[in-house]
Formats: structure tokens, C-alpha cells, sequence
């Protein structure tokens, strides 16, 4: 599970990518007044790209701002009232649970991001000691994108309707699994655009893990951070 993952770049990187691939992008909305590189956190709002049309995604994408931890269209009660972990979408599961089956078939979206981060228990941890924070990246930097699911639901509080997304893990690939026995679907801007073909291969694109030596993994006591990131962590 990958529950905190940075966007450290402007929007304008997004639009040069998809530039290179002759796929234009049109702006919903202004971008959050979020610091640079401020980590990103389930509830929290985040840039998403999905096709302004569905059946043709290189016709052209459509940028905005979701909440981070989908609520289904089927939850009728308050937003806080779903429970349910949905930050993540499993992808052993994800054409076949009926939370995520509906998005998968028709709302794919993209999740620009530029590093991941998981945490792990070091040798002799105790409960209540820090834990040991892992940022993860890959050669070369850059804006890279999870495979994400969006949705639409009309909460009791929300009248007006909640969009909101999360995105797809996979098995602990050789890299991660020291630490986490699950890995983001982290794709390239050209693989991105064949995830939004509904008619393309979808989840049978990325079935082989990542090979040994895609990511490269910082780490620190999670002790080590300091100043307003860390009292948002506790």
C-alpha cells in the first residue's frame, strides 16, 4: 500500500510531456496552493488527468484537482461515513471488486507523481518508536504517473457530488519488497496513454514486475524530519 508519494514539479512539466506526444491538456481548474513538494496524504486534494472523451484519449486529457481516497458512487451516507481503504486499488482485484470495476471499465485516470514513499519497521522496533522512511524514485527524475480510477459519488453532505481518485498497486516488485510487500503501478507518460485505452490492455499491460534496479530508494529515521512536515505526520 502507498499511502504518501510527492508531486515536486509544476503543472507546466505535465503539459510538456504530453507536448512531446502530441496529446494537448486542458486545465479544469487553477493549481492548489500546495508548498513545492509538499508530501501528499489520503483525504488530501491532488492533480489527476483523465480523457476529456473516453474513447479516444489521445484526442486530448483533461487536468483537475480530486480528493485522494475514492468514494464510490454507490455510498449514499456522509463522506465520512466510508471506511473503507479505497487510496488504493489492488490489482489482482481491480477489473472484478465492486468498488473499483465500475471505474476501471469506463474512468481511468492518471496520477502524476514524482517520488512514492513507504515506511518500515527497522531491526528491534517497538511500537511507538519511529518508524524508518523510504522516498522512492527512478533514473533519470521526472514527472512519472500511477495508474488511477476516478469516481463520482453524491454523499448526504455533498449534495453537489464528490470526485475523487486512487490508483493501483501491484506485488512488492524485487526493489520495494524489502520493505513493502506491495509497489504502485508507476508508468511512463507513452505507457500512461495506453492505461486510458479502454479498448487497449488495460491491467495485462503491466503484469511483469519491474525489474531489479527500476527504483532507487532514500532513507531516513522518520525522526529525521523536521518542522511543519512532521507535525502533519503525527
Amino acid at each position: 500500500m502507498c499511502n504518501e508519494y510527492r508531486f515536486n514539479a509544476m503543472r507546466d512539466d505535465i503539459a510538456a510531456q504530453f507536448a512531446q506526444l502530441q496529446i494537448p491538456i486542458t486545465w479544469l481548474d487553477a493549481p492548489a496552493n500546495r508548498p513545492p513538494g509538499e508530501p501528499i496524504k489520503p483525504t488530501n486534494r491532488a492533480t489527476i488527468l483523465r480523457p476529456a472523451d473516453t474513447a479516444n484519449p489521445r484526442a486530448g486529457l483533461q487536468g483537475l484537482d480530486l480528493r485522494w481516497w475514492m468514494v464510490p458512487y454507490f455510498h449514499k451516507g456522509a463522506v465520512k461515513d466510508w471506511r473503507a481503504m479505497c487510496t488504493n486499488a489492488r490489482f489482482e482485484t481491480v477489473d472484478t471488486s465492486p468498488t473499483f470495476r465500475g471505474p476501471y471499465r469506463t474512468r481511468r485516470c492518471l496520477v502524476p507523481l514524482t517520488s512514492f514513499i513507504e515506511y518500515s519497521e527497522p531491526p528491534g522496533w517497538k511500537k511507538g518508536q519511529p518508524k524508518m522512511r523510504h522516498e522512492i524514485t527512478w533514473a533519470g527524475g521526472g514527472v512519472r504517473y500511477f495508474a488511477g480510477l476516478w469516481d463520482r459519488a453524491t454523499p448526504s453532505d455533498m449534495p453537489e457530488g464528490l470526485e475523487s481518485f486512487t490508483f493501483v498497486t501491484g506485488p512488492g516488485c524485487p526493489d520495494v519488497a524489502p520493505i513493502h510487500d506491495r509497489t504502485p503501478v508507476v508508468l511512463t507518460a507513452e505507457q500512461a496513454l495506453q492505461w486510458l485505452e479502454l479498448d487497449g490492455p488495460g491491467k495485462a499491460g503491466f503484469a511483469d514486475l519491474p525489474p531489479a534496479g527500476t527504483y532507487t530508494l532514500a532513507h531516513a529515521p522518520r525522526e529525521h524530519i523536521v518542522g511543519p512536515e512532521l507535525r502533519r505526520m503525527l
